[in-house]
């Protein structure tokens, strides 16, 4: 059985004035390179078999702050696309507020999480990717595509008895919870906070979801 740890990347410049940033990208803040180290001091005596992160720099700073925290030989972390954030096209960069009070308008809402809430986060996720002019924003289906590649990456480069350190994104991890492990979740969201970990089992029959958001900082 494969134990896959799944690191949101810490508080980026976007995170903190609400941008949506999905492909774009900005520096990890002050704030969110401290509660890294937290993150990588919680699992500094935690050996991790292999190390992976998103191509994104947000992802790739983060995988590297936990790795200089980690006490027990960490190997070199393996870049992959199959971690990258989902994309928001045309709404890159966008005030997320504004952006959602103007989608949400015509479902009787005013923001993502009342569109998710009334509907489902799929929903919301579907009325971007309809509303953008470019049509290059992804859904979960989209989305759906790359986890099952990185799910099939896991399995194809790691032993089963393995333990896997992933850096990936928000609604990266939270469509691949819902993908996976719905059930858990029923109609609320799954969206984890920055610097947090998600821990799984996998193997190539089964997906077994063992915590979901564990914040160092927070837990302690």
């Amino acid at each position: 059985m494969m134990e896959v740890y799944f690191v949101r990347h810490g508080q980026t410049i976007f995170n903190l004035i609400n941008r949506m940033q999905g492909w774009s990208d900005t520096p990890l803040t002050k704030q969110g390179i401290e509660d890294l180290r937290l993150t990588g001091k919680y699992l500094q005596n935690t050996k991790f078999d292999a190390i992976y992160s998103s191509d994104l720099k947000r992802a790739m700073d983060t995988a590297e702050i936990i790795k200089d925290e980690n006490l027990k030989n960490p190997p070199e972390i393996k870049i992959s696309s199959n971690f990258r954030e989902i994309f928001f096209g045309f709404f890159e960069g966008s005030e997320a507020a504004k952006t959602w009070k103007m989608l949400a308008k015509p479902y009787g809402c005013s923001t993502q999480n009342e569109v998710s809430a009334k509907y489902s986060i799929e929903f919301a996720r579907e009325v971007l990717k309809r509303a953008d002019p470019k049509q290059w924003a992804e859904d979960v289906n989209d989305l759906g595509v790359r986890i099952e590649k990185a799910v099939d990456q896991l399995l194809l480069e790691n032993c089963m008895d393995s333990r896997i350190l992933v850096v990936t994104h928000g609604a990266y991890i939270e469509t691949l919870l819902l993908k996976y492990f719905k059930s858990n979740f029923g109609s609320s969201r799954a969206f984890p906070d920055n610097g947090s970990i998600t821990i799984t089992n996998l193997t190539n029959d089964d997906f077994k979801l063992l915590k979901f958001n564990f914040v160092p900082e927070i837990a302690e």
